[in-house]
């Protein structure tokens, strides 16, 4: 299993955007392929949505690729989040290494 961080952002008005259990289906169904998403937790403000994600695949490139075109899919026109961009996709090391908890360092 693989933590991996993603953020959204929007560039016009969203007055009313998706809850993130919303969220957090949409991308329990773009998933293709060998990587699937065992759970997320998912913040949504009008402007932004973050996430982290427990993807379980068989390498990290797989779990990586497999939610990028998750997120696609629910970015896609006619999508949950239709008009927002994917800017960061990324394993997570230090959540991956344990090191949470600990104060980063400036």
């Amino acid at each position: 299993m693989y933590a991996i961080r993603a953020h959204l952002e929007t560039s016009g008005p969203s007055a009313c955007p998706p809850g993130a259990p919303t969220v957090r289906d949409g991308l329990e169904r773009g998933f293709r392929g060998p990587a699937r998403l065992s759970h997320a937790r998912v913040r949504v403000t009008p402007q932004a949505v973050d996430a982290v994600a427990f993807v379980v695949a068989g390498s990290l490139l797989d779990a990586e690729d497999g939610l990028r075109e998750a997120w696609h899919q629910v970015t896609a026109p006619g999508a949950v989040l239709s008009g927002w961009h994917l800017l960061h996709c990324e394993a997570d090391s230090r959540l991956a290494l344990g090191l949470h908890e600990l104060p980063s360092l400036p």
